[in-house]
């Protein structure tokens, strides 16, 4: 017993010890705080490369609408690039088509249940004064013609790039991420 006391007084290696268990902590905050300005950085990039990409697209309604599509993507893809997509996933691009601005909104309700959707009796702005809820109408079409509306949503699965973390914080190994822009093609066609 008495040769045990003078090693419990040894202090020696409890500096080892304590980097030992603060590491993980200091290693998770730095690697947590480069992931988040990754993922805000590529959100500020995906909304600049819808805007842009809707942009080019209704700029272009001489062009045949599969045309504009590739066009469209091809921008996106190409302003994403440096943002690696998560193993097996892929960039989903929806566009609808509307014949104006009013019908690319559902008209706002009071959603007096909660589950997300307007039922019969539930209170509502009736911006057309027509007496009913109306949801958001779309026309037919990828990119529209002259003066019609076009709504884009990019919905973009980020790898993450500390894969501990994703883990960590039960994320998995993607960060979904999504940006949507309406515009108004041109409303004037070149060729007509």
């Amino acid at each position: 017993m008495t040769r045990a006391l003078p090693l419990l007084r040894d202090r020696r290696g409890a500096t080892v010890i304590e980097f030992a268990l603060i590491l993980p902590v200091v290693l998770s905050a730095v690697c947590g705080t480069i992931e988040l300005g990754h993922m805000l950085v590529a959100r500020m990039v995906l909304d600049g490369a819808v805007v842009e990409a809707a942009r080019v697209a209704t700029a272009s309604v001489d062009n045949s609408q599969a045309a504009r599509d590739t066009v469209m993507r091809q921008s996106i893809t190409t302003a994403m690039s440096s943002f690696p997509l998560a193993t097996g996933q892929q960039m989903s691009i929806d566009t609808r088509v509307f014949a104006d601005f009013s019908t690319a909104y559902p008209e706002v309700y009071a959603d007096a249940n909660r589950n997300g959707k307007y039922d019969l009796g539930e209170t509502f702005t009736d911006r057309n004064k027509n007496g009913k809820w109306d949801p958001a109408t779309p026309i037919t079409g990828t990119m529209g013609g002259a003066g019609d509306v076009l709504s884009i949503t990019v919905r973009y699965p980020k790898k993450v790039l500390f894969g501990f973390l994703g883990t960590q914080w039960a994320m998995g190994s993607l960060i979904n991420l999504s940006a949507t822009t309406v515009v108004r093609n041109e409303a004037v066609s070149r060729t007509s």
